[in-house]
């Protein structure tokens, strides 16, 4: 009987079968228990095996780590008395060997959660015995912030790691690519991939690939999206989704959201299955202001072809939550963003986008915490910096957010974005004479980017405040000529209803309502006219007439800053936390990073006092 249970289970076994081997398996085990007479090292040992990794393949993880120690212990003992039958076992079945046992069973440990002892397990297998399977493995679990427990996490060992596969296999792009986000300096990542073992033919592309990945971790994302945009134009590369991604993160990472949703788009109609670039396509619309229909109608038929998939990966998990969480559905966005981590601890999407809704439910020190565990695995990106400094705000922990600020300007120097925020920051302060050094800081935004729209509004604030309400309104017309916004038209009707200029200030409020009806800040402006003062008055032949009034321009871009432009401001931080960010315009791609001043902050006094602000 037992020859004839044998038989079979190693029948099922070859024809994989394993759901099965496993009662075969069991009957056989038993039988030889009860009789050892027929038992022998051998037929227990394959037997184990079959019922092992038959139970591996079905995922049951923890019964077939019962048998994990056994079988190791079965393999020395074997090994030690030199059995001929183990070389011809395990001949016959590769995935016998002692090697494979053990990744087994780290695979094993993975799965019910304890990688400690997964890292443990693999960390048994002597070095020069290290398939790049094994590495690959050891280099996750050691990798930092993947979700790898207390005591696992260990950078070096990670990079090791990493790099025997690269050695090994040097087309190992994500390898590559967690190696550059671990900060080993590019050159030495394209000197390892040259000296590798074996070396690709015609791969001159991979060394321009591995530059534009250490620029991009390295903060340096308008450059990235050059170096990548190089190899779209000039390579065969042309079209690859792959490529299209890259480009695409790179310049969503620099504010251009409008070029990376072209970008993302092209790569969904490559691959309409691509759930990553789905979700980054979401992520993306969400942050422009300006939102057509045809776009919506694209992104609910994207939504309902995720919703339509019956088992779900953390980027489906991630893609309900972003749709959650533009539909101000925050709690359940929040439950589909804790399966994603859940399921992806590293996601860095998920990571940005957890704070956002603990921000959004007025859970403030929560989302300062969520946004600070964000900055240790994505410190490259800006929008964990400006979510801190946001939270901060909110808080009124004035001296953090301004400490922020600073290190946004430090980790970014030649970046419009983190020029503006640092320069917003100076000019909220109550001291004059910090107020004014703001100006420079909105003056070298505009030198990079003239179309930057967060840097016009603190240009136009800083002129309507040092009493030229004419340079404002010049400033923030022209930009909205080019650029039209529903918040520039209500910052431009609020200053035309400060300079007494009603009827132009009810034009722009209208335009603002034709882009968004249920704008709030354009409904309360065209409230606030009927206070304006009767002094301004249509002539006949539809002309304003404006009686002089005893105000200085002075006193009226004061009353402007100390109200409207107060409610703005604060308004336009919290969307912008929200994802509501204007982005950058599509000539800062070619024009030029800055000056590359570095110190560009130092001469700012630091010490603010925000105290009674």
């Amino acid at each position: 009987m037992e020859n004839t249970l044998f038989e079979n289970a190693k029948k099922l076994y070859d024809h994989k079968l394993y759901e099965s081997v496993i009662p075969v398996a069991k009957f056989l085990r038993t039988a030889m228990k009860n009789d050892r007479n027929v038992a022998t090292l051998e037929m227990e040992y394959q037997v184990q095996l079959y019922l092992s990794i038959s139970e591996y393949k079905v995922r049951q993880f923890r019964a077939s780590l019962r048998h994990l120690e056994n079988l190791i212990h079965q393999r020395k003992l074997m090994v030690r008395h030199k059995n001929a039958c183990l070389l011809a076992i395990e001949s016959a079945y590769p995935e016998f060997g002692d090697i494979e046992v053990r990744r087994r069973g780290a695979e094993c440990y993975r799965e019910i959660g304890n990688p400690k002892m997964a890292t443990d397990t693999l960390l048994q297998i002597p070095v020069k015995l290290r398939t790049p399977r094994v590495n690959l493995m050891l280099a996750r679990l050691q990798h930092p912030g993947n979700g790898n427990g207390s005591g696992c996490a260990n950078k070096a060992e990670a990079l090791f790691a990493y790099k025997e596969v690269v050695r090994e296999c040097p087309m190992a792009l994500q390898e590559i690519e967690a190696l550059l986000e671990l900060k080993v300096d590019g050159n030495e990542v394209n000197s390892l991939v040259l000296h590798a073992a074996t070396v690709p033919g015609n791969f001159d592309w991979l060394g321009t690939w591995i530059q534009g990945l250490a620029q991009m971790f390295d903060c340096k994302h308008l450059a990235a999206a050059r170096t990548f945009q190089k190899l779209q134009d000039t390579s065969q590369l042309h079209c690859s989704e792959h490529l299209m991604m890259a480009l695409g993160r790179c310049l969503y990472y620099h504010g251009n959201y409008s070029e990376a949703e072209q970008m993302f788009s092209a790569t969904i109609r490559a691959n309409p299955d691509n759930v990553e670039a789905i979700g980054l396509l979401a992520v993306v619309r969400s942050s422009l202001e300006d939102r057509s229909s045809s776009n919506t109608t694209d992104m609910d038929r994207l939504y309902a072809q995720v919703t339509s998939e019956p088992k779900y990966s953390a980027e489906h998990w991630f893609v309900h939550a972003q749709s959650m969480f533009d539909s101000g559905k925050f709690e359940r966005g929040l439950s589909f963003v804790d399966q994603c981590l859940a399921s992806k601890p590293r996601h860095q999407e998920a990571l940005i986008l957890r704070p956002r809704l603990l921000a959004s439910l007025g859970r403030q020190e929560e989302a300062a915490v969520a946004f600070r565990m964000a900055q240790a695995i994505v410190p490259y990106r800006f929008e964990v910096f400006r979510g801190l400094f946001q939270c901060y705000l909110d808080q009124k922990r004035f001296k953090e957010a301004h400490a922020v600020s600073n290190w946004t300007l430090q980790t970014f120097p030649n970046s419009p974005r983190s020029l503006t925020m640092f320069g917003r920051t100076l000019f909220n302060t109550p001291n004059p004479l910090v107020k004014k050094s703001a100006r420079k800081f909105a003056q070298k935004s505009l030198k990079i980017d003239p179309n930057y729209s967060p840097a016009v509004v603190l240009m136009a604030d800083i002129c309507q405040f040092e009493g030229a309400p004419e340079d404002s309104i010049k400033l923030l017309e022209d930009h909205v000529s080019r650029f039209p916004q529903t918040d520039l038209f209500t910052r431009l009707g609020d200053i035309l209803r400060c300079q007494l200029q009603p009827i132009k200030a009810l034009e722009y409020y209208y335009k603002a309502l034709g882009r968004d009806p249920k704008c709030e800040l354009a409904l309360e402006g065209i409230s606030l006219l009927r206070y304006c003062p009767p002094s301004s008055l249509l002539e006949e032949d539809g002309t304003t007439k404006v009686d002089p009034q005893p105000t200085t321009p002075q006193s009226k871009s004061l009353e402007c800053v100390d109200s409207d432009f107060l409610k703005h401001t604060v308004l336009s931080s919290k969307d912008s936390l929200n994802g509501r960010e204007a982005s950058s315009s599509p000539a800062a791609r070619s024009g030029q990073d800055g000056d590359g001043d570095g110190a560009v902050w130092h001469d700012v006094d630091t010490d603010i006092n925000y105290d009674g602000h």
